[in-house]
């Protein structure tokens, strides 16, 4: 693949997985206060949105020449798929016990610090 294509596409994609994260961190920080406790659309479908662009960003890292952090990319898929596992069934759910809800959150900034201090 082009080298041009392949950097603009790695950009459109880094911007799409920050735009989820956003979404997931920001969305439970704005309902952290609130009672009941229920997930947002913007936690349930930015986790998506990061999942999906995640693997998308690895398959493009895999076609690059810089070695690719297999563990970091591992965890941080997993977490994010059990982040989806918690909020998925219970996108529709008019309240979510306050531990649940929490750990939602902790996943999501764990996901966060491991992209940040894991290279």
């Amino acid at each position: 693949m082009d080298s041009t294509l392949m950097n603009s596409a790695q950009l459109v994609l880094v911007f799409i997985h920050l735009l989820g994260m956003a979404a997931v961190v920001g969305g439970y920080f704005a309902g952290v206060r609130s009672v009941p406790k229920r997930l947002s659309a913007g936690i349930v479908h930015g986790s998506l949105l990061q999942l999906v662009s995640g693997v998308l960003l690895l398959g493009l890292a895999e076609m690059g020449t810089e070695p690719v952090s297999h563990a970091k990319f591992g965890i941080k898929i997993a977490l994010t798929i059990v982040l989806l596992l918690i909020s998925w069934p219970r996108r529709r759910d008019q309240e979510i016990p306050s531990g649940t809800y929490h750990a939602v959150g902790i996943l999501a900034i764990t996901n966060v610090a491991i992209a940040v201090f894991v290279k």
